[in-house]
């Protein structure tokens, strides 16, 4: 199984990142390649991407999130 793990680090509030990570419509807006994300519910989200010309769909589910700390999800 494959895993993306990236870092970065950015001069804002804690709270400032964290909601920006959790507005996942919004990441077609600042994420290459992600052409639309549309929540489902709570835990589940519905991605479209188009990556080097291919096309792909896929859903993905939250699976741990502590506000102002982390959030992780699985495809």
């Amino acid at each position: 199984m494959s895993k993306v793990q990236e870092q970065i680090d950015v001069d804002v509030p804690v709270s400032t990142a964290y909601n920006q990570w959790t507005q996942f419509e919004q990441f077609p807006m600042f994420m290459e390649g992600v052409e639309e994300i549309t929540q489902l519910d709570e835990r589940h989200n519905h991605w479209k991407t188009k990556i080097a010309g291919v096309s792909r769909e896929f859903d993905t589910e939250i699976v741990d999130q502590v506000p102002d700390d982390h959030v992780a999800w699985r495809t």
